[in-house]
């Protein structure tokens, strides 16, 4: 069982959208890695491994369909219990992660839905479909010291139903710093997402575009930690996630999210 953070809604004031004078531009050197143009996975781009880590997940996807990677996750929570939440996945992780510096691709979330527990007064529910990736470290060569950068699309029980709140954080010893909220994207809507880790000015730049109107949003993201050391435990992925909320009763509460991601670009450092 892991804990939703609800961090970011305190670094909500930092709050910057469409900030091109201040962030710089994504990298002319992103280059097409996968556009799923296939039957199955590619084991030589994609690490074979689970999608789902976790032991309360009845339904988990993770699969090729219409020439789209599609994820999708539907978690339960336990019924002994108002407090905590039950944590759940489906994830695809890139081959060869300390190579790849940025990230960037389509998506469409399909659907999600958040339950939420009357009797609890904790803030743990909501699903996610994200990019994240583990970049350097901060010297010391302990995974607990590796920088991540994260860009994900969140549904809380309290938001309007299909609406998700598109969030940027960096994460470091626990904490998490230096992002904000980059407003709201519909279920449906066709998006383009980029994580882009801009070393030379100790930045990264999480931005999305509305695919229809081609408005985009952004926000730097910068850090005062050395970045020279190579991450000691590499990661770089996209995911959905859940975590259903525990609430006493005789029905477990359900969360659920999918998503469909297309056009897998990947780059080096942004100079």
């Amino acid at each position: 069982m892991r804990n939703f953070t609800c961090a970011w809604t305190c670094l909500a004031m930092i709050l910057c959208l469409s900030l091109p004078a201040l962030a710089q531009r994504a990298p002319s050197s992103l280059v097409p890695y996968d556009n799923f143009n296939r039957q199955f996975l590619d084991p030589n781009k994609w690490q074979v491994s689970s999608p789902c880590f976790t032991w309360t997940v009845l339904e988990c996807v993770r699969e090729i369909q219409n020439g789209q990677l599609r994820l999708a996750v539907r978690g339960y929570g336990a019924t002994n219990s108002n407090t905590g939440n039950q944590y759940g996945e489906s994830e695809l992780h890139f081959n060869n992660p300390s190579r790849i510096k940025s990230i960037a691709t389509q998506l469409t979330i399909r659907r999600t839905t958040a339950a939420n527990c009357p009797a609890s007064t904790e803030f743990n529910s909501g699903t996610q479909a994200i990019l994240q990736g583990n970049f350097f470290n901060s010297g010391s060569g302990n995974p607990a010291d590796d920088v991540q950068a994260l860009l994900f699309f969140n549904h809380l029980p309290t938001d309007p139903q299909g609406t998700l709140t598109v969030v940027a954080l960096l994460n470091w010893q626990g904490q998490f710093f230096g992002g904000g909220e980059l407003g709201t994207v519909n279920v449906g809507q066709r998006i383009s997402a980029k994580l882009i880790w801009n070393q030379t000015n100790h930045q990264f730049v999480a931005s999305w575009t509305d695919m229809a109107s081609g408005v985009l949003s952004q926000i730097p993201m910068a850090y005062a930690i050395s970045d020279t050391t190579t991450a000691a435990a590499p990661d770089k992925l996209l995911g959905v996630r859940v975590f259903t909320p525990n609430c006493i009763g005789t029905s477990m509460l359900v969360d659920d999210i999918e998503t469909t991601f297309d056009n897998v670009m990947v780059g080096g450092t942004e100079e």
